[in-house]
């Protein structure tokens, strides 16, 4: 049985079917007898044959045959594991991809049960458990799969050269796609090291090596490509042209498409690179490999981006034209095809062919939705007109074809054609948000969420395109899904540490796609949405379900703002960045400047920071040009300002205005993550009679972290201001901290952070000896703080990057129940940030709203410092969260409880006195 076992991984199914009748025959003829549990792992190879040779449901019939034979029911339900893991693999052949992972993980747990299980069948139970996983949308859980897996044939099955290679290619590209580098980078270590031990300890053949050093080399050269090593990936290339040179015959036929996969790496970084003729070469050299049809369609399409990117278009245009030639000829169809007409609809309009292009476009669009659509109908489509069209793919075709229209439009002032455009960038903001419902945070798709952002406030301000109402409905939307991909995000990195809310959210998406899927009876619809009722209950008790995707009312929120107030949202877009600007009664929006353009002065002002000159006023004076000036009339003098992208590495009140005033003279402001976020009140305020501040000073002493000069010094000064209790050297440890979360209205926190650059919440505060706290350890606390500020720590972002990772630690702080936290943009010097410090914890203890404080504390040292008005010494420190003042900051905590006790001994005198006043009964 078990050599039966294996053949039927390593022979065809015209090899394993004489085998399969020879048994047949000597069970029929009781030359051999099986056990129940024996017969139960044959079958499970029969249906392993059938599958291979596409009758499955032969497969799926003789497992239930057996399952309803009284005799069987006896057996441990853990002896059905081979007959689960066949039924997963026949429905993944079926592309039921549903029944497929609930068969997989059942036959997971079952095996798990054995006593002595198949240890190689678990294991590639879970690698294709990952690949069905990943399908679905589940990419964390598909990565946890192949690990899992990759984990079982490291320890037990070093030998199965084909399944090792297999799920490290999985997980290295699971991990690549994912931006964790340094995962990838061990695992190709690892590969590294596999490949050469087994060479020398196992009696590989030729074609064995070779095949195992192909799939290394095009590993690594997705990971060079990833991470824009073009010199690392040519010598991975010229490799892997040594062995196919030098190879058998056979083996360059069966690995040239490995080959032309690393040609078209190599292509691809070099156009990222915009080193366009570079790209051609590569795309030509794949070229000359004997590509299959549907090879010579991904070399012309590949060529046709190249020309486009490059700004030729009409070569652009050949390429396409024959690339989809192809496509038709060899029916390959799909969303390829539909990718291609609409580039060569763009293309067409970039040569000035409108009509032509046009006709492009309503074919495209006629085909996708196989009805007639006109140029005068897009504008009336919606989005259940592309339900079932619901993928990446079909997102971009949409932008693309509301990016062809806008043009079209603008260039001819013609309204139709721009509220056709605005139509198809709605129904992609719609495909997006139910999109995002089945499917994890990647990458690709935040970069799909800018462009539609782009197109819908590119059209915002065209005259008698919209209306009030219809701005609403679309900022709604735009909400919504900054909220879902905050949502996802989290989940992406934190997953794995909600327990068991994590499994309710599996669940969640799963009974969620079955129900749209369709074809269910209803009885089980109705079923169905009960369970997803029950289900979405529990999840919403969920803190940071709570967060991002309670409902939000655009409407009530600007009505609840103070008239003096200004809310100042920018977003980030593929190319240009945008200003929302709320007030009570208005909201406007901006288009400001490109991207590249703001992002390389964002740059420029901080690196003045390391020069103490006058070098960061030129920054400083187009940063307010850029991002301030088309609305400074407007702003009030409070500005809450929600930043974006690299725009969270400045400090806007170091900007300077037409007057040559920084921005901090004439406006107060804090920073905020979200709208949301604004109007978020953590429930986790299990809090009474707290002390005003606690400070932590640690000593790093025999650790890898340099000492803080002057922190003991700033923390000593600091509790004796205000009567704070200080933890200093090794009494500012991690227990200390977490013992002190409910007894204090702020913690400052005069030490090192440190960000992990792949995985924000992996991030942590560092304490005494080097003791780490993880901020994704901060979700599960109540830490009801009022504020939470972080002096002396490396909390700056060094390289200049997206700022994720501070939003990050001020996320983590909320939703632990933090109001807000005070952190550094860069490393300030010690003597300047005590003494902005000790003005700011001043005006706290008088009772001044958070922001107003900092920004008097800002005031101040400009003032009483005017030769270090240097953004350097004072803008570093920005607020964000919550502005009020601390609740009660002028009670103690033995006040606060003489105050309860003087108001107990108020109602018992009250009590008393109506008792001895009350009239007895027959008493006059």
């Amino acid at each position: 049985m078990r050599r039966l076992e294996k053949q039927q991984f390593e022979n065809s199914p015209e090899q394993l079917l004489p085998q399969l009748q020879q048994v047949d025959e000597a069970l029929l003829n009781r030359k051999i007898t099986f056990s129940l549990p024996e017969n139960i792992r044959f079958a499970a190879i029969k249906m392993a044959y059938f599958n291979s040779n596409g009758e499955g449901e032969k497969g799926l019939l003789l497992a239930d045959s057996l399952q309803n034979i009284p005799e069987y029911k006896t057996l441990p339900e853990e002896a059905w594991a081979s007959i689960y893991f066949q039924k997963g693999d026949i429905y993944l052949y079926q592309e039921k991809m549903l029944e497929s992972s609930r068969n997989y993980a059942r036959a997971i747990q079952l095996y798990e049960l054995q006593a002595k299980p198949n240890f190689s069948e678990l294991a590639l139970c879970h690698n294709n458990l990952g690949y069905v996983q990943d399908i679905l949308g589940f990419q964390n859980r598909s990565k946890q799969s192949y690990y899992r897996a990759f984990e079982i044939w490291k320890t037990s099955h070093l030998d199965e050269f084909s399944n090792i290679s297999t799920v490290l290619n999985n997980l290295i590209f699971a991990e690549i796609e994912y931006g964790n580098y340094t995962a990838a980078e061990e695992l190709l270590a690892f590969f590294q090291r596999y490949v050469t031990e087994t060479k020398k300890s196992f009696g590989l053949s030729e074609i064995e090596e070779l095949d195992l050093e192909m799939k290394l080399l095009l590993n690594f050269s997705r990971f060079y490509g990833a991470t824009k090593n073009d010199r690392q990936l040519d010598r991975i290339l010229i490799q892997a042209e040594a062995i196919i040179r030098h190879a058998p015959r056979d083996f360059f036929e069966e690995q040239w498409g490995v080959m032309a996969a690393i040609y078209e790496e190599a292509g691809f970084l070099q156009k990222e690179m915009k080193n366009f003729q570079a790209a051609v070469g590569y795309y030509e050299r794949m070229k000359s490999l004997p590509l299959s049809g549907f090879f010579q369609m991904k070399y012309l399409a590949n060529q046709a981006i190249v020309y486009y990117d490059a700004g030729e278009n009409q070569k652009s245009l050949d390429y396409a034209q024959k690339s989809l030639s192809l496509l038709e000829r060899y029916g390959f169809g799909g969303s390829s095809g539909f990718s291609l007409q609409v580039l060569q609809a763009d293309l067409l309009n970039r040569l000035g062919e409108e009509g032509k292009s046009m006709e492009m476009l309503e074919k495209m669009l006629s085909d996708l939705l196989q009805k007639p659509i006109k140029r005068n109908g897009i504008a009336e489509l919606t989005y259940s007109d592309f339900k079932q069209l619901n993928n990446e793919r079909y997102l971009t075709i949409l932008i693309k074809s509301g990016q062809i229209l806008m043009r079209m439009g603008k260039k001819n002032s013609n309204l139709q054609d721009l509220s056709s455009s605005l139509n198809l960038f709605q129904v992609a903001g719609e495909m997006f948000q139910e999109y995002y419902l089945k499917g994890s945070y990647t990458q690709s798709l935040e970069e799909i969420n800018k462009q539609i952002q782009e197109g819908i406030f590119s059209l915002w301000n065209v005259n008698g395109l919209l209306t009030s109402e219809k701005k609403i409905r679309l900022l709604e939307l735009v909400e919504r899904n900054d909220s879902q991909q905050g949502w996802k995000k989290f989940l992406s990195k934190n997953e794995e540490f909600l327990g068991s809310t994590s499994e309710f959210l599996k669940e969640l998406n799963l009974k969620t796609i079955e129900l749209n899927q369709g074809q269910l009876s209803q009885g089980r619809e109705k079923s169905l949405r009960e369970e997803l009722h029950q289900i979405e209950k529990r999840i919403q008790e969920e803190e940071a379900y709570r967060f991002y995707n309670r409902p939000f009312d655009i409407l009530s929120f600007q009505r609840d703002l103070p008239p003096n107030l200004s809310v100042l949202k920018y977003l980030v877009t593929e190319k240009q960045i945008f200003a929302l600007l709320i007030h009570q009664n208005d909201l406007q929006v901006y288009s400001l400047a490109p991207v590249e353009m703001v992002n390389s002065w964002v740059e420029e002002f901080r690196n003045s920071m390391v020069r103490l000159d006058d070098s960061y006023r030129s920054p400083a004076a187009t940063l307010y040009r850029l991002l301030v000036s088309p609305f400074a009339e407007s702003l009030r003098e409070e500005i809450y300002i929600l930043p974006d992208d690299r725009l969270h590495g400045i400090p806007f009140e170091a900007l300077i205005d037409e007057k040559g005033d920084f921005l901090v003279q004439n406006h107060f402001m804090s920073y905020q993550q979200s709208f949301r976020e604004m109007a978020y009140e953590s429930p986790k305020n299990d809090r009474f009679g707290a002390d005003f501040l606690v400070a932590f000073a640690p000593d790093y002493q025999g650790t890898g972290y340099q000492a803080i000069k002057n922190n003991l010094e700033e923390v000593v000064n600091l509790t004796g201001l205000v009567d704070g209790k200080a933890m200093i050297g090794q009494h500012a440890n991690k227990t200390a901290f977490i013992n002190s979360l409910t007894d204090y209205q702020i913690h400052h926190l005069a030490m090192h952070a440190e960000q992990n650059p792949v995985n924000y919440e992996e991030s942590a505060l560092i304490f005494s000896g080097g003791d780490k706290l993880l901020l994704r350890d901060l979700y599960q606390v109540n830490f009801p703080s009022e504020l939470v500020v972080l002096s002396a720590c490396q909390t700056g972002m060094g390289k200049l990057m997206p700022g994720e990772g501070l939003m990050s630690l001020s996320k983590a702080l909320n939703l632990a129940g933090v109001k807000s936290t005070v952190f550094s943009l860069w490393a300030i010097p010690d003597k300047e940030t005590a003494e902005v410090m000790l003005n700011f914890y001043r005006g706290i203890k008088a009772g001044k709203p958070k922001h107003l404080a900092l920004i008097h504390a800002k005031r101040q040292f400009i003032q009483e410092n005017p030769l270090k008005n240097h953004p350097l010494f004072w803008s570093g420190f920005v607020l964000n969260g919550k502005t009020d003042p601390l609740s009660s900051s002028w009670w103690s905590k033995e006040a606060k409880f003489a105050m309860v006790f003087g108001c107990l001994g108020l109602v018992l005198g009250w009590i008393i006195f109506l008792r001895k006043s009350r009239k007895r009964p027959g008493s006059l």
